[in-house]
C-alpha cells in the first residue's frame, strides 16, 4: 500500500476478521489482454478461500488453465460526509487476495459448497435438499 501506508494491516486474523464477515467477493482476472470482474460467492476455508461460479464461464475457464487471480472482499463501514465533496470520503475494510486458483473435485468440491452455504446462510445446508450428485462427486 502506497498511500498512507499506516492505514494498512498485514495481520493474518484481520484478513480472516474481513473475509468471514463478507458475504459477496469480486474475482479478477485478464483473459485475452481484458480484464474481467465478477462477483461470486465465497467463503473462506482455514487459510484458504472456496468460491463457486460456472466452469463454462470465461472467468473460470481461465482460472482452470493456471491463470493469476486477485480476489477482493470490502465492508462498508461509514460514509464520511465534509463540507467539500473533495473532503467527503469512506470508511472501509477491505482484504485483496492474489494468487492462482485450482478446480476442486470430490468431496472436496461437494464441502466448499457446504463451506459457501453455511458462510452465507448459517445452517441452510441441513435445512435444504443435497445437491444433486455430479460424477465428481460420487464415489466408485
Amino acid at each position: 500500500m502506497r498511500r498512507i501506508p499506516e492505514n494498512a494491516v498485514t495481520e493474518t486474523a484481520v484478513l480472516h476478521q474481513v473475509l468471514d464477515a463478507g458475504l459477496v467477493a469480486h474475482l479478477a482476472v485478464v483473459d485475452g489482454g481484458q480484464p474481467f470482474v465478477i462477483p461470486v460467492a465465497y467463503a473462506r476455508r482455514g487459510d484458504t478461500v472456496v468460491f463457486h461460479g460456472s466452469t463454462g464461464s470465461r472467468l473460470f475457464r481461465a482460472l482452470d488453465a493456471g491463470a493469476p487471480t486477485c480476489l477482493t472482499v470490502t465492508l462498508l463501514d461509514g460514509l464520511v460526509l465534509a463540507h467539500s465533496a473533495f473532503e467527503s470520503s469512506m470508511n472501509y475494510r477491505s482484504a485483496v487476495v492474489i494468487g492462482t486458483a485450482r478446480r476442486l473435485s470430490g468431496d472436496d468440491e461437494l464441502d466448499a459448497l457446504r463451506t459457501i452455504t453455511e458462510h452465507l446462510l448459517p445452517g441452510r445446508w441441513d435445512d435444504s435438499r443435497p445437491p444433486s450428485t455430479p460424477r465428481s462427486w460420487r464415489r466408485p
